[in-house]
């Protein structure tokens, strides 16, 4: 956790989808839809999303239900595995 200036504690997140070694910073993770921090087009089928709290980390294998295109940072998925 971090203390921000007002003496409250505050964790440290990082969001990540990982496509064959590569990391993509995300900006936004909801229960079946991403935003990319970055607008882009990702030829994938399926990947990982990693979510990261204080160190923690979770990681879900994920295939992709609608294309991750440059003209949108929005893309949804179902997750199908949890990554050990």
């Amino acid at each position: 956790m971090i203390r921000n200036a007002s003496g409250t504690f505050s964790a440290d997140v990082k969001i990540a989808l990982i496509i064959a070694d590569r990391r993509y910073e995300l900006g936004h993770l909801g229960p079946d839809f991403a935003l990319l921090g970055t607008a882009q087009d990702i030829a994938a089928e399926e990947g990982v999303i990693e979510l990261n709290v204080d160190g923690q980390i979770n990681a879900s294998r994920v295939r992709f239900t609608s294309p991750i295109t440059q003209q949108s940072r929005r893309f949804s998925f179902e997750a199908f595995a949890k990554v050990e």
